[in-house]
């Protein structure tokens, strides 16, 4: 999965994602987050990580499932015996499947695309085979590389306040200025790069879309219309 073009990628996992929103069977979901685990498990995406990304998804799902569980549109009725006992329907059950099995397949998609993509390939990749405008994808790089540099500053000046005994830490206008200097250096390194909208410019890294990229574009949708249409 790292070695597909990331554009492409994204498009099939979109598509993947779309079909999958206009069916309720909780199979083709499990199989779906199953399937997801097991691509990144192949790409090499440690176990650890894995489980920890999980975690609140996973909390989340069975929260759904027990709302759906107890909560549902099936009908609820009094035990004979115990009032206080109340009887859950199938229609609940199922309704809390496909709720929670939702959750989890849409959670893997999305894993899967986020661990085995580089998001400065998916940015060319979006320039390169998707005519991106140069303005906007330079610009969410800059953005992107700018995140870092948030949050070295942030510990920079939260250090900077416990040697100087100061209590109540003020990080508004430290953090205005931190970020009005980097734009500022982004800004004229991009200048002194002959940057300009419209221009031609040369790639550094060109990426390629091979046969898997198209295989893979027809055959996972299509593979998963298939299987929603069977069920």
């Amino acid at each position: 999965m790292c070695r597909l073009n990331p554009g492409y990628k994204a498009l099939t996992i979109f598509l993947t994602s779309l079909i999958l929103s206009f069916e309720y069977n909780y199979y083709i979901n499990f199989t779906i987050f199953i399937l997801a685990i097991i691509l990144m498990l192949l790409s090499k995406v440690k176990l650890k990580k894995i489980l920890i990304s999980f975690l609140p998804v996973v909390i989340m799902a069975l929260g759904v499932f027990f709302t759906g569980y107890f909560y549902g549109n099936g009908e609820i009725g009094n035990s004979v015996n115990d009032i206080s006992k109340i009887v859950v329907t199938i229609e609940n059950r199922e309704s809390g499947l496909q709720l929670a099995a939702r959750i989890l397949a849409y959670a893997g998609l999305g894993f899967l695309f986020v661990y085995t993509t580089n998001p400065r390939h998916f940015i060319l990749s979006l320039m390169q085979q998707f005519k991106l405008s140069d303005k906007f994808a330079y610009g969410i790089m800059a953005a992107y590389n700018f995140i870092p540099i948030v949050r070295s500053e942030y510990k920079n000046i939260t250090f900077a306040y416990r040697a100087r005994g100061v209590k109540r830490n003020i990080f508004m206008l430290p953090m205005l200025v931190t970020a009005i200097r980097a734009s500022e250096n982004i800004a004229m390194a991009m200048e002194s790069k002959g940057f300009q909208v419209g221009s031609s410019r040369s790639q550094y890294i060109k990426l390629k879309v091979d046969k898997i990229d198209y295989l893979l574009l027809i055959l996972m949708p299509f593979l998963t219309l298939y299987i929603v249409i069977i069920f």
